[in-house]
């Protein structure tokens, strides 16, 4: 793992090193961009821009202060906040994004439906909601390193995590009701 190395090559200027860093980590990135921003063509431009900004402030990453996840989540963050300010988003699709294929067919349909319908509902939110639960619940993130990726509060996070699951909740069961009747 590039986290191991003891020299971090790719903080000193090594491309190759950089590039093994890049394929290890733009996934993570590609990811968290897409389920924030919720357009693949944003989020491959947030992808692009995340590593840039990386590259530009490789020197300033110290382990001692955070795990380098974290860091990229908040520099992925911040990429979508700003792209957000510039842009009105864009509604998202299930390409791109992979199920589990362990489940039966029938399983599997109904999956997707329902995260169909969740990432629908996780586009009625706005992007500072939206960020927080994708770290959360789609990284699996502790309110702490959301905190720090998100570069807000604790009281923030959670405040913020609280409502964003009462309006996910709310456009959820309008969706519901709208498909049942």
């Amino acid at each position: 793992m590039i986290d191991n190395l003891p020299d971090n090559a790719w903080q000193t200027g090594d491309t190759a090193a950089f590039e093994a860093f890049f394929r290890q980590y733009q996934r993570l990135v590609f990811k968290n961009a897409y389920l924030v921003t919720g357009s693949r063509e944003e989020a491959e431009d947030v992808l692009q821009e995340v590593f840039v900004s990386v590259w530009k402030s490789r020197r300033t990453f110290n382990p001692e202060k955070g795990k380098l996840t974290t860091w990229l989540h908040r520099i992925t963050v911040n990429k979508c906040l700003e792209r957000q300010r510039k842009k009105k988003l864009y509604a998202v699709s299930l390409e791109g994004i992979d199920l589990p294929d362990t489940q039966s067919s029938d399983e599997v349909l109904i999956s997707r439906q329902e995260y169909e319908k969740l990432i629908e509902a996780m586009n009625s939110l706005d992007t500072k909601h939206r960020a927080v639960l994708v770290l959360r619940f789609f990284n699996d993130l502790s309110y702490d390193e959301i905190a720090q990726a998100a570069g807000i509060p604790l009281g923030t996070v959670k405040s913020r995590i609280n409502q964003g699951l009462k309006m996910l909740r709310s456009q959820y069961d309008v969706m519901q009701k709208e498909a049942h009747g």
